[in-house]
């Protein structure tokens, strides 16, 4: 795994009871769609775990991660931090709009995740994967699918855990 998996980055993907994965993004965007690509990896059989591929509109799927209560959300999308391309980063509540890629998203994801985040009382973590290219054209770059394969792998051990 990349030099981006750190101990915080670590810590924010471990699941903590309940723990509801969103992935967010828009595969015709390019790295954008780090988010779908990796829902579609993944296949969670425990009952501690569910996965929400949100798309663009995370609002649409905020009503079915409140009636789920999960005890940690953790949210990852295409982000725009200044790193290197596939970098992981653990981005706070107040900077998610400004590294999200917003062009995308319908709604403001800061907003949609406050209102589950305060309606479930869940630990919210918002995970950032530096995007190389945001053009509209399908396919990742291949750091971001370094990333994306990684994170899959992660998650599924996790599953079988």
């Amino acid at each position: 795994m990349s030099n981006s998996w750190t101990e915080e980055i670590k810590q924010a993907l471990a699941p903590k009871g309940r723990t509801l994965l969103i992935t967010l993004g828009s595969a015709l965007r390019a790295d954008d769609g780090l988010g779908p690509s990796l829902g579609a990896r993944l296949n969670f059989t425990r009952p501690d775990l569910k996965l929400l591929d949100a798309g663009t509109t995370p609002e649409n799927i905020a009503q079915d991660a409140i009636d789920w209560k999960p005890g940690k959300i953790i949210v990852i999308d295409a982000a725009r931090f200044g790193g290197e391309a596939g970098e992981l980063r653990v981005i706070p509540p107040g900077d998610m709009n400004r590294a999200a890629v917003l062009s995308t998203h319908s709604f403001p994801p800061s907003v949609t995740f406050s209102i589950v985040k305060e309606d479930t009382g869940a630990e919210l973590v918002f995970i950032g994967v530096q995007a190389g290219s945001l053009d509209h054209k399908e396919g990742l770059s291949p750091e971001v699918e370094e990333t994306a394969s990684n994170l899959a792998l992660y998650f599924n051990n996790i599953d079988k855990a």
